[in-house]
Order: C-alpha cells, then sequence, then structure tokens
C-alpha cells in the first residue's frame, strides 16, 4: 500500500499540509458516528473529522494504527495540537486554518471515547 507518508524516505521541510478541497456539490456524510448521536455532539462530530480531515488513512479505522501511523486512541487534545503543528516523524504538520483547535478538541473526544468500554 502506498501513501503520502511512505512513497519518500523523508519529507521535504517545505511541505505544509493544506486543506482538503472538494470537486463538485456537497454530499452527506454517512462515515463512523453519523448515527450514534444528535448533530453537533463531539464525539459525533470528531469521528467525521477523523475522516475527513485525513486521520483515518494513516491511523486506520478507530485510531487503532496503521501501516503508517501509530495507535492514537485515548490521545488528548494538547498532543494532538502538538503532533499535528510539529508533524513528528513522516507526518508533514497541518496548516493551523486546515486542523482548528476546534476541530481537535472534537477529534480527541471521539479518540477518547474510543478507549471506553462500549456501554460507559
Amino acid at each position: 500500500m502506498f501513501t503520502h507518508a511512505n512513497l519518500f524516505p523523508s519529507r521535504s521541510q517545505a511541505y505544509e499540509r493544506t486543506e482538503q478541497i472538494s470537486v463538485g456539490g456537497a454530499l452527506p456524510y454517512g462515515g463512523p458516528g453519523a448515527a450514534s448521536a444528535p448533530s453537533g455532539d463531539a464525539v459525533t462530530v470528531g469521528a467525521q473529522l477523523y475522516v475527513t480531515k485525513g486521520c483515518v488513512s494513516c491511523h486506520a479505522l478507530e485510531g487503532r494504527g496503521g501501516v503508517v501511523g501509530p495507535a492514537i486512541v485515548s490521545t488528548d487534545v494538547e498532543t494532538l495540537r502538538k503532533k499535528t503543528r510539529t508533524g513528528p516523524g513522516g507526518m508533514p504538520p497541518f496548516a493551523a486554518a486546515a486542523l482548528t483547535d476546534d476541530d481537535l478538541r472534537a477529534i480527541s473526544a471521539y479518540l477518547r471515547s474510543l478507549a471506553k468500554p462500549q456501554g460507559e
């Protein structure tokens, strides 16, 4: 499997991840968590952002870790902020406008919810 993270042995220091763009009209989101909580719930929003902001492509479904990125279940917002702003290892940094503090709080809420036993 080839991704942006493993095609090259190291990334250019000039590379900064920017916001994703879409071509065409907006489509409703129907991915993980879309039907499990009311709209605006931090965990649901975080699940949506986890997919749409690209976290899932390296860290796999439900933050379990993949070939490219480590497991990130339970990651707190401060750690997410530090890692996404500095881009450790092969991970390029996100521009602050591409992944806001509100986005990070929601993604962290989602990742923390994955560590809780079902029913809590």
